[in-house]
């Protein structure tokens, strides 16, 4: 299959500052942007909360991968990497 990586990564897991990991998503993302986030720090999970609520009042939404692709009209194809959709 396709193989999913990501093209914003605010390091949430070097020093857990949920201001800092906000900071780094909202100030560097762009349309089609894929954000890697790990669920098992509560500072992650705190940080993607406060991420979603400015992204969405910035007009983005949230979607899956597949619906990524599917938007930007991109067919995955296997052993192909991607990093975002644009």
């Amino acid at each position: 299959g396709p193989l999913i990586l990501w093209s914003v990564d605010p390091e949430d897991w070097r020093d857990r500052d949920i201001h800092r990991i906000v900071s780094a998503v909202t100030e560097h993302v762009k349309d089609g942007d894929i954000i890697l986030l790990h669920d098992i720090y509560d500072s992650s999970v705190d940080a993607a909360l406060q991420i979603a609520d400015a992204l969405s009042g910035q007009g983005y939404c949230f979607v899956t991968v597949e619906q990524l692709l599917q938007a930007k009209g991109i067919q995955p194809q296997d052993g192909t990497v991607y990093r975002c959709a644009k």
